[in-house]
């Protein structure tokens, strides 16, 4: 037995050395690739009171289309000849610039990658350089032909302006338009005087009418209606005619009738009485008829003024309605000559500002920050590529070491040493796990009987945890071994831990790629993927967080914590065995569980195919992959 030890330390560490050399030689013999950066604003800078320019990415793709163009780097491949750099042709600077923007800016990133810091610094930096001047001349010219384009633009709008005022002063002329304004034109005007003029018309009208009606029903009544003129007169007779009836009254109170009959000049008085009221009496029936008559004639009158104004207001809105049509257009030609008075004046604008700015002094872009010596290389990633092969040597060295014993008859008997380290159980190699919580502490229970002795000479197996155990368990572990131990249950051994990395976890399939000599895709379900959270975010592209040594403790500690019997026994070999069984116990065949949980060594799967169920294998899409406790 010691022999056989010493014989797997010699070839282990024999495997490890030589790769350890290989990778080492692998690792540091690459050469190292920097990057220098510039950054570089495409568009003319602000001033300090003014709000930046607005992200424009077709503008931002044209400027990189340029400075990767033909015209650019042969400008800078001819400034670098001239420097003394006579190695540096077109091709070698595609392959070893790059323009990368800056998202939702107007900036770029001029990058060079390669071998010499110093000299890509210089490179970046001549880059820039010739990019600016690239710049300016391109704005200069560009800034030359706008200019004499704006200029003839200009000739042919004032030409155009020239005959649009013309035009608009002619047909002013033509069309008798002294005003801007279209209410003040004569035409207008004199309709706005003629529906003044009926709507007076109207309302004398309406007067003569409700005059007339008056006056019909107060003679109606017998009412006393006198025209002004007559007043006087029939106010005179009323008067004569009450001092009359008035000495009459007093006469036949102080005479009797007989004495007033004998006076000639008393006798009289009643004759001269009923003349004077006959009198007025005819006076009122004149002026009642004046006053109707004069109200009859005033409505007449009114009914002709209203019709007459009708009657033109009816003849000018034809005149009316051919001036509107013709006021129409002259404010159409207005409009015309006022866009062009627009356009002349934004294109002096233009001109103005273009003369204004002096591109040569204020360039129309900005390098914002020179590119400088890179301190570190970007490739490669010597610390964790030293760990791959740091790690890929031991898993060669622990494989070619098993290989050795596998092929030399030397794999330990049950009654030896533990296999691969792990903890011996004789009593239950090839009994089912227990159910339910007979195997916690706080509830004991009898063990089930063997199904089978156990054939002579079979390896020593890891312990198989049943249902109850794992669920107890992975309820006592803190969330990060919970995952780890996830990854376990779903068919990723221990020895395979330590190769995993971020890039193996496809969050939008929930699928894991082993690495390794047993490489294969490994796809879990929703919750399973839910607990590798706490995992994920700490993988880096080298090594996972956690060793495996690290894990047993705290599987080990859980198991103390959940009361499990026989914690010491409980580690990542455990649970990952405890999944084989899972499989074999549904019926999986050896490809199926290979593709699931990776190379089985044969006397290992001989041993373990006791647990299969005697009606035989079952096709792979009736097997469940998720283990019950997760």
């Amino acid at each position: 037995m010691v022999t056989g030890r010493s014989q797997r330390w010699k070839v282990f560490f024999s495997v490890l050395v030589l790769a350890l050399a290989v990778g080492l030689a692998i690792v540091y013999g690459r050469s190292p690739v920097y990057r220098a950066v510039a950054s570089v604003l495409t568009v003319k800078p602000k001033a300090v009171d003014a709000r930046s320019a607005e992200a424009d990415t077709e503008h931002v793709a044209i400027q990189g289309r340029l400075l990767m163009g033909e015209d650019l780097l042969s400008r800078l491949s001819r400034r670098l000849a001239a420097e003394g750099d006579d190695t540096t042709g077109m091709d070698q600077l595609r392959s070893v610039l790059a323009v990368v923007p800056v998202p939702e800016t107007n900036l770029l990133e001029l990058r060079a990658e390669g071998e010499h810091p110093e000299r890509l610094q210089q490179l970046v930096n001549r880059w820039a350089e010739s990019y600016e001047e690239f710049r300016a001349e391109e704005i200069e010219a560009a800034s030359g032909r706008t200019t004499a384009e704006l200029e003839d633009q200009q000739v042919q709008l004032q030409a155009r302006i020239d005959a649009a005022r013309a035009e608009l002063q002619s047909f002013r002329e033509a069309n008798d338009i002294v005003s801007l304004e279209r209410g003040e034109n004569s035409s207008l005007a004199k309709l706005k005087g003629l529906n003044d003029s009926l709507n007076k018309a109207q309302e004398t009208l309406i007067a003569a009418r409700a005059r007339k009606t008056a006056i019909d029903e107060a003679i109606a009544r017998g009412e006393t209606v006198v025209p002004s003129e007559q007043k006087a007169e029939i106010a005179k007779l009323q008067l004569g005619v009450q001092r009359g009836q008035i000495r009459l009254a007093e006469l036949r109170q102080r005479y009797t009738q007989v004495y007033i009959d004998r006076d000639p000049v008393l006798k009289s008085l009643p004759g001269e009485l009923r003349a004077m009221q006959d009198e007025l009496a005819h006076a009122i029936r004149l002026a009642r008829t004046t006053v109707s008559d004069e109200a009859q004639q005033a409505v007449e009158a009114a009914l002709v003024s209203v019709a007459a104004l009708e009657q033109q207001l009816v003849d000018h809105q034809r005149d009316v309605q051919l001036f509107n049509d013709r006021f129409k257009e002259f404010k159409a030609l207005e409009e015309n000559l006022t866009r062009l008075d627009t356009l002349h004046a934004d294109n002096q604008q233009r001109l103005a500002q273009i003369q204004v700015s002096n591109f040569k002094k204020y360039p129309p872009i900005q390098v914002v920050e020179w590119a400088r010596i890179p301190a570190a290389p970007i490739y490669p990633d010597y610390d964790r590529d030293l760990l791959i092969a740091i790690a890929a040597a031991l898993g060669l060295a622990l494989f070619v070491t098993w290989l050795v014993e596998y092929l030399s008859g030397q794999a330990a008997s049950p009654s030896g040493t533990p296999y691969l380290g792990v903890r011996i159980h004789h009593t239950d190699q090839l009994q089912g796990p227990q159910t339910g919580d007979s195997r916690l502490i706080d509830h004991p229970g009898s063990q089930p009987d063997a199904l089978a002795a156990p054939p002579p000479n079979l390896p020593v197996l890891p312990r198989e945890l049943a249902v109850a155990e794992v669920s107890a368990l992975m309820g006592a572990i803190e969330p990060t071994t919970a995952a780890y131990a996830t990854l376990l249950l779903s068919g990723v051994s221990p020895y395979e831990l330590p190769l995993l990395h971020a890039g193996c976890f496809n969050d939008d399939q929930r699928q894991i790629s082993v690495p390794g000599a047993g490489r294969r895709e490994v796809v879990i379900s929703a919750r399973a993927w839910q607990r590798l959270q706490d995992i994920l975010g700490n993988l880096d592209e080298a090594r996972m967080s956690l060793p495996v040594a690290e894990i047993d403790s705290h599987l080990r500690a859980g198991a103390q914590g959940a009361r499990l019997a026989d914690p010491g026994s409980i580690n990542a070999l455990a649970l990952w065995h405890t999944y084989v069984v899972f499989l074999i116990r549904q019926g999986v065949d050896a490809s199926a569980l290979a593709q699931r949980v990776g190379a089985v060594p044969p006397e290992v799967l001989a041993t373990l195919m006791h647990y299969a169920p005697p009606d035989g294998n079952r096709p792979p899409g009736s097997i469940e992959f998720t283990h019950p406790a997760l």
